[in-house]
């Protein structure tokens, strides 16, 4: 029985050894993922004494806490100035951080 010899083989073989070898190279195991927030944003629409308003903040959970409120009027491109910026600021800041609950069914990604 004569053999046949094939050069191109083992070239064959060891390009498809090199590529088995690169994608084996490039998996990984996950074995748990975890994602950290560290802050979230905050808005809500309330209405004061016949006006429909706006307020947002950040909230940073380890850090500040309740900050950065901004509050404006809904339909209005007009700043609210003080001092009813002044008393919705501290009605908002204490709503914010007493009254607002974080939940599953607020968050959007």
């Amino acid at each position: 029985m004569k053999k046949i010899y094939n050069p191109f083989k083992n070239k064959t073989m060891e390009r498809h050894d090199y590529e088995l070898k690169q994608r084996e190279d490039q998996m990984i195991n996950v074995n748990s993922e975890l994602a950290l927030v560290k802050s979230f944003e905050l808005e809500m629409h309330f209405d004061y004494k016949g006006k429909n308003y706006g307020a947002y903040c950040t909230y940073e959970v380890e850090g500040r806490g309740i900050c950065d409120i901004g509050i404006y009027e809904l339909n209005s491109r007009n700043d609210i100035h003080p001092p009813l910026f002044d008393t919705l600021y501290e009605i908002v800041r204490q709503y914010f951080r007493e009254e607002f609950h974080i939940d599953e069914s607020k968050v959007q990604w």
